[in-house]
């Protein structure tokens, strides 16, 4: 056979097969790229960047308009996470900022690009509500989540906070928000309950979930920010609670109706997983940054952080203080020396001042702040011509150190009055409980009040409540020590009165009106195994019919008697306490004070016992209590029924006489 030239092999070896082509390198893509929150008030402020890609190895980062937007990086970065000042919008319109991010991918592969945008609404600010004489307020004090759900299409929430609603989970968002409070604004129901000012939680955006109970949680229910206090962003509202405009509406409403608006204000932490808390963490564990508590370190964190070596929370000024430098319940904690961190904080507080008409606000965790921190928090607002009614949650049942939250060198008006707080529920109302300052009766509120007149530097702008977001209800502790159901109603009015009667502002907690009952806050709740023994259980009785279905219309009336008391009645504002008769550990427990001298005051007298008591019978009473300037004669009943109390002449004064019920509260004026 013949063979063709060039074929066959020669050595007849088969040559070797070229090598394989390399494969391109994958192209770099976006899965996803979000701005929280989308919107800002008029203010600006901070809003956070994520995004997730594939197949990158840095990114860039653009946004126009640029103009006066701080914290883009100038060139390529690593991070997947950036926090972002915006400007205030001082024009007519709303100004829309568009980001772009490029991600780019090895050598010779296409960048992938991608976009998102917030918008900075324009300058239509609400104005506060003139002349509000806060001695003379009635507070209502509501979870925004668990009051009313008046837009059933929020629940879900919206873009970079999307979590459903969830109202089976005790710890989770039910739906409430700004349109339902605007809705009962409308109807007239704090109006006609004798409230004079609506304080809110926190209207934050807020972070992710957290894990919910190891035990007693059968169904892995999550504990989701329902309530406000785990903010990812501090200059807009939540879309769970509503918009920008849902939240000037319902302020604009209230102002209408005369009604103030006390907002929750967070400056101690960010929530749980907070972006930028979490890029400065790794930077840390990466060498990125070096935690030491260099004054240069003072001014580089925006949080404390715990040092692996010393374990304390740097950095830190003067004296190591861990309650102010550490985290409270593992909350990011920011560092409140930085500067930046307090120009942050103090305009996003301005921000909603200003775009909002706020005429009040409250100040969370104020007791873990540093007081060099306040000073220049409120020298801040008052450059600004800011000037809310300001309180500070101080945890704690010492008039002094609460009283010193409210001096000049810290600048608060007021404080919630947990020392009233925690006298009254020692005071013998409820069983089995402590001493308070040595006093087991109703001389330990007469305590209380002499030692807020004394450290208070304004005394009447205290917040007086028994119930509040954080302790049990005042009926659950009542039945929970040992009070027949059928005397809760008796001893729960006794102490509504004393918070409504004794120097302070009082304060109505969502659901008191409806005689609400709970010992937990949620979560510890369904810790325990009784998910729905909590405090902050939704509001459902809004109704006269509704309320008294449930057999509880008794605990409305009594409040609403309180509250439009309150107001009509000028000594109950700033009138002088003058105590009467306040028991020693031996006499029954009778407490009766004077609000304010002569035609104008009003006397209240409390039987905290379960027998008729004569008040000649008592100690030293002799013709009766001497009250000094009352003129003799009849009084009328302000509350607690028909009166068997009558002022009379005795050796060249006046003097109470009459007999008290038992477990009742007699408020009586000339």
């Amino acid at each position: 056979m013949l063979t063709a030239c060039g074929e066959g092999g020669g050595s007849g070896a088969t040559p070797p097969a070229p090598p394989p082509p390399t494969p391109p390198a994958p192209a770099a893509s976006i899965a996803s790229f979000s701005v929280a929150p989308t919107a800002l008030n008029a203010s600006g402020g901070a809003v956070t960047l994520i995004w997730q890609t594939s197949n990158t190895s840095n990114y860039a980062l653009s946004v126009h308009p640029s103009t006066g937007v701080i914290g883009l990086p100038g060139g390529a970065t690593t991070v997947t996470s950036l926090s972002v000042m915006l400007p205030g919008n001082t024009g007519a319109t709303a100004v829309t900022y568009i980001f772009t991010l490029t991600a780019n991918g090895a050598a010779g592969t296409p960048p992938a690009t991608a976009s998102t945008q917030v918008t900075v609404v324009a300058g239509n600010s609400v104005a506060v509500l003139p002349g509000v004489n806060w001695p003379a307020q009635v507070i209502y004090f509501l979870m925004t989540d668990r009051f009313d759900n008046g837009n059933t299409a929020n629940d879900n929430g919206g873009p970079g906070d999307d979590q459903a609603a969830q109202p089976q989970n005790p710890m989770g968002w039910y739906g409430g928000d700004f349109q339902g409070v605007t809705d009962r604004i409308d109807a007239g129901y704090f109006t006609q309950l004798g409230a004079t000012a609506i304080w809110m939680t926190p209207p934050y955006l807020q972070g992710a979930p957290q894990p919910g109970p190891a035990g007693n949680n059968p169904d892995g229910w999550q504990q989701f920010p329902y309530h406000g206090y785990w903010p990812w962003n501090f200059d807009a509202p939540d879309p769970h609670f509503g918009s920008i405009a849902d939240l000037q509406t319902l302020v604009q409403t209230a102002h209408n109706n005369y009604l103030a608006i006390m907002l929750g204000q967070i400056v101690n932490d960010a929530g749980y997983g907070d972006p930028p808390y979490v890029q400065e963490s790794n930077a840390i564990v990466s060498g990125q940054l070096t935690l030491d508590n260099s004054a240069m370190a003072l001014q580089t964190f925006l949080f404390h952080h715990a040092d692996p070596v010393t374990g304390q929370c740097e950095p830190y000024a003067g004296t190591y203080n861990a309650m102010i430098d550490c985290p409270l319940d593992g909350l990011p904690d920011f560092n409140s020396d930085n500067t930046n961190v307090q120009t942050m904080l103090d305009q996003a507080t301005a921000g909603w001042l200003t775009t909002y008409g706020l005429d009040a606000i409250r100040l969370d965790a104020a007791m873990y702040v540093p007081e060099s921190f306040w000073a220049q928090y409120f020298a801040y607002l008052k450059s600004q011509n800011l000037a809310p009614y300001a309180i500070a949650e101080i945890f704690d049942g010492a008039p002094d150190f609460v009283g010193g939250f409210t001096q000049t060198s810290v600048g608060f008006d007021g404080a919630e009055n947990y020392p009233l707080y925690y006298a009254i529920t020692q005071s013998g109302l409820v069983p089995n409980q402590p001493p308070y300052y040595g006093y087991t009766n109703l001389a330990a509120v007469n305590y209380a009040v002499q030692q807020n007149l004394a450290n208070d530097a304004q005394p009447y702008l205290v917040v007086n409540f028994i119930d509040d977001q954080d302790v049990p209800r005042f009926t659950s502790m009542l039945t929970n020590n040992g009070v027949m159901g059928s005397d809760v109603l008796a001893h729960w009015q006794i102490a509504e009165v004393l918070s409504f009667t004794l120097p302070g502002i009082p304060m109505i907690y969502y659901g008191d009106e409806a005689g609400m009952a709970g010992t937990w806050d949620p979560y510890q709740a369904v810790a325990n195994g009784t998910p729905s023994d909590n405090i902050r259980q939704p509001m459902t009785l809004f109704t006269a019919a509704q309320r008294q279905a449930a057999g509880v219309q008794g605990y409305y009336i009594w409040l609403q008697t309180l509250a439009h008391m309150r107001t009509q009645q000028a000594a109950l504002a700033t009138g002088v306490y003058t105590p009467l008769f306040v028991p020693s550990s031996s006499d029954p427990n009778i407490y009766v004070y004077l609000r304010g001298s002569g035609t104008g005051s009003v006397l209240v007298a409390i039987n905290a016992t379960g027998v008729s008591v004569d008040l000649n019978q008592l100690p030293n009473a002799g013709s009766g209590l001497v009250v000094p300037g009352m003129p003799v004669g009849a009084l009328s009943s302000l509350i607690g029924g028909t009166s068997s109390l009558s002022l009379h002449a005795c050796s060249s004064n006046t003097c109470l006489t009459g007999t008290l019920a038992p477990w009742s509260a007699q408020v009586v004026a000339p």
